[in-house]
């Protein structure tokens, strides 16, 4: 199910989950939770798991579940979230292995059982293909997409794919 631009709003979203017996409201909120970060902005559901996009969250970290700290505005991160019984928890934070200011990663998600993918539509590396040089920030706002599988309860990142020509 992909919810995407349900929300607009700053910190939290409302998702309505449909098939089962009763639609049930839901409130979910990123654990570091930003004024204008876009928190909502993409989201997609798999069973019992959900992504969240906000690509203008604005923390310098890289990779799965690291620190907060404002030093790359507008770098962008994922949030994905589980039900356990009727109740949704945060499972992770995710950020690009290459953070970098303006690469508003988590501007598009998806998600297909254990693996994540998530948009950074506008990351400036000049790489070509899976995998590549990341720190050669030679193609402004060329973009990429990053994969994330799922093992047991924790998140790797599993490929850097850009665009080959």
């Amino acid at each position: 199910m992909n919810l995407a631009h349900t929300s607009l709003s700053v910190c939290s979203l409302s998702v309505a989950l449909l098939g089962q017996s009763v639609v049930e409201g839901h409130f979910l909120k990123a654990s570091n939770t930003g004024g204008d970060d876009r928190f909502g902005w993409a989201v997609a559901q798999s069973g019992d798991t959900i992504v969240v996009g906000a690509f203008l969250e604005d923390s310098d970290a890289t990779g799965i579940d690291g620190v907060d700290n404002d030093l790359a505005e507008e770098s962008g991160a994922a949030y994905v979230f589980v039900r356990s019984g009727s109740t949704w928890v945060q499972q992770a934070y995710l950020k690009a292995s290459n953070t970098n200011v303006g690469d508003r990663f988590g501007h598009s998600v998806a998600i297909s059982g254990d693996t994540i993918v998530v948009g950074a539509r506008e990351e400036d590396s000049g790489a070509t293909s899976v995998d590549g040089n990341q720190t050669s920030n030679g193609q402004p706002d060329a973009g990429a997409a990053y994969v994330f599988v799922r093992t047991g309860s924790t998140w790797t990142q599993q490929a850097y794919l850009k665009a080959s020509n």
